[in-house]
């Protein structure tokens, strides 16, 4: 059986600031019915580093700045915004479960 349009799982992109070697700190959380995928945390060394993987995953500065800049200014606060499939995918922040 498909799972309609409305049935698909949205997924957002969770950025908070922590401390250590790695302080920034993205994951994702899948909303809906997560059929096949689950999400994983990915750490990275910068700010630099951070948006240089968000520019490679083509996700316009638009849509990350005000989450980073929020991070920034208040660590330990998370601030999510919407990616899609694809995105997530790329930015290697879900796994799918293969059945293969």
């Amino acid at each position: 059986m498909e799972q309609s349009m409305t049935d698909m799982p949205k997924f957002l992109l969770n950025v908070r600031l922590d401390q250590g070697s790695e302080p920034y700190v993205v994951s994702c959380s899948i909303v809906g019915q997560p059929v096949g995928v689950r999400g994983v945390v990915r750490r990275f060394g910068s700010k630099d580093q951070l948006i240089k993987a968000l520019n490679l995953t083509e996700i316009e500065p638009e849509r990350y700045n005000v989450a980073i800049s929020t991070v920034d200014t208040d660590p330990g606060e998370t601030k999510s915004f919407h990616v899609d499939l694809n995105e997530a995918q790329r930015l290697s922040v879900i796994q799918t479960d293969s059945t293969e």
